[in-house]
């Protein structure tokens, strides 16, 4: 990152708090995936909007809320590429989920893994890094402009400081009632899958009683 651009994101995100109680390395991300949240964590709003325009790997320009989650049953993820501990972790715990719930995928869940580095994180690097995991229809690799991936994050009550500091944690939402969760065992797939099941059959029972 040059050093222009490393002033113009530390600038944009300057007096917001660290979304994670202690920081670590960018080498060793020590003791990051078991990391515990902010006593406050599970209080931070999560109002995706408009206001931010992302763009996938595949160039697509995506308007957050009604584009990208577009009322479904929302699993996110916040990573950059450069990691190497915690983002490969989690990007296999979404591989994983992307497998079990294949027959929905898109239709009625997505997957977004939302960039912490814009800067370096562009759409062709994205989907460069997306390869590995195999992704199919349904799972959304999403970056952008300094000050829209700002705002995204911001709208999921995520705030950074720096990439390195990015927090470990999975949302999953139904992007139609604003009923969302946050969890931090990025490696556990099935608490993820247990949760989208909930929201599933609350859609269903909700579904019934209006019919």
């Amino acid at each position: 990152m040059n050093r222009k651009k490393a002033l113009a994101w530390s600038a944009l995100l300057l007096g917001v708090a660290l979304c994670m109680p202690r920081a670590w390395s960018h080498d060793g991300h020590e003791g990051h995936h078991s990391a515990q949240p902010a006593p406050s964590a599970s209080d931070r709003p999560v109002r995706p909007s408009d206001a931010a325009v992302l763009v996938d790997q595949d160039g697509r320009k995506l308007r957050l809320a009604s584009d990208a989650l577009a009322g479904k049953i929302v699993v996110v993820s916040f990573i950059y590429t450069n990691c190497t501990d915690t983002c490969p972790l989690v990007s296999q715990t979404f591989a994983q989920l992307q497998a079990s719930l294949a027959p929905m995928m898109n239709d009625k869940v997505r997957l977004v893994s939302l960039t912490v580095d814009p800067v370096r994180d562009t759409p062709e690097r994205f989907k460069e890094y997306a390869a590995h995991f195999e992704p199919k229809p349904g799972w959304l690799w999403l970056t952008g402009d300094i000050g829209n991936v700002a705002t995204a994050l911001q709208s999921f009550g995520i705030h950074i400081t720096n990439p390195e500091n990015h927090p470990a944690q999975i949302l999953v939402g139904d992007a139609r009632t604003g009923r969302w969760t946050r969890l931090y065992n990025v490696d556990r797939p099935q608490q993820v899958l247990a949760k989208v099941d909930e929201l599933i059959a609350a859609q269903r029972s909700s579904k019934s009683v209006a019919d």
